[in-house]
């Protein structure tokens, strides 16, 4: 994991919200099936009781697991495509700060941020052109350096 926290808050977010419809779900499974067999006039129902709670839940167990690691491994996904971009930024833009504008930006194909990369790319050319023509003053040169 790149950022641990904010990956397990987004995956927990999207977890703890399909363990409730899952939940929900089954209650209205429960529900439903309890209709059936009052419809059908039988006492079925009471002596399929344990069976019938057992089932549901059961179900209700899969489909949380299952889609608990779904969700797990999806949000990781999803998250490593935009937290290792910005963590790249963040370091690359640290070095560009100490004056290095020979860097360049490469994000993986498949990360977010693309646009961004390009923009911070072009202005790293931008700058280091006006520094080759003599036209950037020098990071030890600040005004407020002088003063």
């Amino acid at each position: 994991m790149i950022n641990k926290g904010f990956q397990l808050k987004y995956i927990g977010r999207v977890f703890w919200f399909t363990v409730a419809m899952i939940t929900i779900g089954g209650i209205f499974a429960f529900l439903f099936v309890s209709f059936l067999f009052v419809q059908a006039g039988s006492d079925a129902f009471i002596l399929q009781y344990p069976l019938v709670i057992k089932v549901i839940f059961a179900t209700i167990a899969v489909q949380i697991l299952l889609t608990g690691v779904f969700i797990y491994w999806e949000g990781l996904y999803i998250t490593h495509k935009i937290v290792g971009p910005w963590v790249r930024m963040k370091k690359f833009l640290e070095e560009v700060g100490k004056g290095n504008f020979s860097m360049r930006l490469n994000l993986r194909r498949a990360d977010e941020f693309h646009d961004m990369a390009k923009w911070i790319n072009e202005m790293c050319d931008n700058l280091e052109r006006l520094r080759a023509e003599g036209n950037l003053m020098p990071l030890s040169d600040k005004p407020e350096d002088q003063g």
